[in-house]
């Protein structure tokens, strides 16, 4: 048997046959410097829980010359307790932070057979080291598990083998057992606190406002947003009852009166600030022996709602003026007045036949104005019923009519709040429902059909024509203030054969377009097929035009397409039979003359019969009067 010094010198010598450094290598039997710094740092938290366990074992046995030690599960003595006489070389126990004390090393000794996993404690005294310099001394070890079995340590109590009595080792596995005890609870508490973190991070996270009360309303919990919302300070809310940190009656106080929650409930109050609209859900809570306890209330603003149905439902605007393809004189002198309604807030009334892109300018405007983040809600007014009108326009409250929605349902109006409202064929809006709209738009405020409360509008208006609504208020059709509220910037587009030199410019747009979406590779319009548009009349317009040659390309297999794949109306039209022998100038000439003969000189009725502006007939009468 060797002496202990020995055993280190051994150790020092395979480090250096190795070619390891003792105290920087990776196959140490010493620890110093860094190293040391790092396998400490390493078990910081063994450490920790050990360190209060080991001060009492050490204040127990003190009187009786005992060290008490701390092993990391590689073997490393990680922390020492005892006497500065005992812990000296001198003494021959080199309990030293840094040296590795396991059976290769020392030999025999408790620590190193619970190290080895031959037993969880043992007491190893006198001869039963294998170092004679420890055969005055008798060792007591037990092991520190964690939750899953692993070893993470020994404790261990040394003294003079004279004093060993059958209940050192009693304390010293009573005390790893107490290790190990806190070390589970700091684990359990990092887990509290790690969830805590998560749920708080959750709730803080979500875009809604939360409030927790308790069953007096004293708020328990708040999360920024809904901080934000109620305008109030998180810190300062906490412990405060409901009541004192806003000016309105709070409609979760009705839940701690009641205890019955709701779910997605609509809620206006009014405050010394304004309107609050609120879409709310409030969830009783009940303690262990089911008794009311609080409530939790969620609520949402409803502009953020109103966002959420927008995008689910596509209210958004696609088109910018990039996309209105023309260079004739009418298309040109319509965009030039859209971009300069785009920069106005007025409202904007746009004429023109059907298809001729009256939805497209509206979107173009909207993109190219300040509400350009809003949404862009349209709606066909003579696409409704009759009974449908109002509802849709303005919305409902629950009970309003028979068959109406549970909690009320909002109007058009509403969800276009901070946007732009599209009311495309404005002309066929019921007279009554006239009036209702001009007072909206007066105002700036409305009232839900079967409500009582008022809520501001913040909306621009664009409307959408294909009648001559001027006429239609000569005739009693449309109200007159209502007109004049509507057209304050009148925009006309003009049909598509008054633009022949678009004609062939928007067909081709068409064509790469449709090619692109459908996968196909490129396609081109034969010289027949391009003549064969521009003869046509296009009473469709340009959604005539697209539809046309949606046909050809799914038609045609082959790269150039013919005027074989146009439809027999483009080809045999008695229009084009009549172009054959008369001048566009004098076909349009010809028709002026009748109508008007037709309507006995009444202009307005005139340029509806045709199809056209009351200004574009003008026009043409002014480059060849009539006789």
């Amino acid at each position: 048997m060797g002496t202990f010094e020995e055993q280190i010198l051994l150790s020092q010598q395979r480090c250096q046959q190795n070619g390891v450094d003792a105290v920087n290598g990776n196959s140490r039997d010493i620890v110093t410097g860094r190293s040391l710094a790092a396998l400490l740092t390493a078990n910081q938290g063994l450490i920790e829980a050990a360190s209060p366990f080991m001060q009492k074992l050490y204040e127990l046995v003190k009187s009786s010359g005992f060290v008490v030690v701390l092993v990391s599960r590689d073997g490393y003595i990680v922390e020492v307790v005892g006497d500065n006489d005992l812990l000296s070389p001198e003494m021959g126990l080199h309990y030293v932070k840094g040296v590795r004390w396991t059976e290769e090393m020392v030999g025999t000794t408790a620590i190193g057979l619970v190290l080895k996993g031959s037993c969880s404690s043992i007491q190893v005294a006198g001869q039963q080291h294998y170092c004679r310099a420890f055969h005055g001394w008798s060792c007591s070890a037990a092991a520190i598990h964690d939750d899953g079995g692993q070893l993470l340590g020994v404790l261990s109590v040394t003294g003079p083998k004279k004093f060993v009595n059958c209940h050192t080792l009693g304390m010293v596995v009573a005390a790893a057992t107490a290790v190990e005890n806190m070390l589970k609870h700091r684990q359990s508490q990092k887990e509290i606190e790690k969830s805590a973190q998560i749920t708080s991070t959750i709730v803080n996270a979500i875009s809604d406002g939360l409030l927790m009360l308790d069953r007096f309303g004293t708020v328990t919990y708040i999360n920024p947003i809904g901080a934000r919302i109620l305008k109030v300070k998180p810190q300062e809310a906490i412990g405060k009852n409901i009541s004192r940190l806003v000016d309105f009656k709070p409609v979760v106080l009705q839940v701690l009166e009641t205890g019955q929650g709701y779910q997605d409930r609509e809620c206006v109050i009014e405050t010394r600030r304004g309107t609050l609209h609120f879409i709310k859900t409030a969830i009783p809570l009940y303690d262990e022996q089911g008794q009311f306890d609080g409530v939790i209330d969620i609520f949402r603003e409803i502009k953020r709602v109103r966002q959420m149905v927008n995008r689910m439902v596509g209210a958004t605007a696609k088109f910018s003026f990039e996309d209105l393809i023309g260079a004739s004189s009418g298309i040109q002198e319509a965009v030039r007045l859209a971009k300069i309604a785009a920069n106005s807030r007025a409202n904007v009334l746009i004429q023109g036949e059907s298809g001729t892109g009256k939805e497209l300018i509206a979107q173009a405007i909207h993109n190219s104005s300040a509400r350009v983040d809003g949404p862009f809600v349209a709606i066909n007014c003579g696409a409704l019923p009759r009974d449908l009108v109002e509802s849709e326009l303005f919305g409902y409250e629950e009970g309003a009519f028979t068959g109406a929605k549970s909690g009320g349902r909002p109007g058009k109006f509403e969800l276009a709040q901070g946007g732009t409202l599209f009311l495309d064929e404005i002309g066929e809006t019921p007279l009554d429902i006239q009036v209702k709209l001009l007072r909206v738009l007066q105002d700036k405020r409305l009232s839900r059909v079967g409500g009582i409360r008022y809520l501001d509008i913040d909306v621009r208006i664009i409307c959408a024509t294909n009648r001559d609504l001027a006429y239609e208020v000569s005739q009693g059709n449309f109200r007159q203030d209502l007109y004049y509220r509507l057209n304050v910037f009148p925009i006309f587009v003009p049909p598509l054969r008054e633009r022949q030199e678009d004609i062939v410019v928007l067909a081709e747009s068409f064509l790469l377009k449709m090619c692109d979406q459908m996968g196909l590779p490129s396609k081109a319009l034969a010289p027949e097929f391009k003549q064969a548009l521009r003869e046509y009349d296009w009473p469709g317009n340009v959604r005539e035009l697209e539809n046309i040659l949606e046909r050809a390309v799914n038609l045609c297999q082959e790269a150039l397409i013919g005027a074989e794949y146009l439809p027999g109306i483009l080809l045999g039209s008695p229009v084009q039979d009549l172009r054959r022998k008369m001048s566009l100038k004098e076909i349009e000439l010809k028709a002026i003359r009748e109508t008007l003969e037709q309507t006995k000189g009444n202009i307005s009725k005139a340029a509806e019969l045709l199809g056209i502006g009351r200004n574009t007939l003008y026009s043409k009468l002014k480059e060849q009067p009539v006789k």
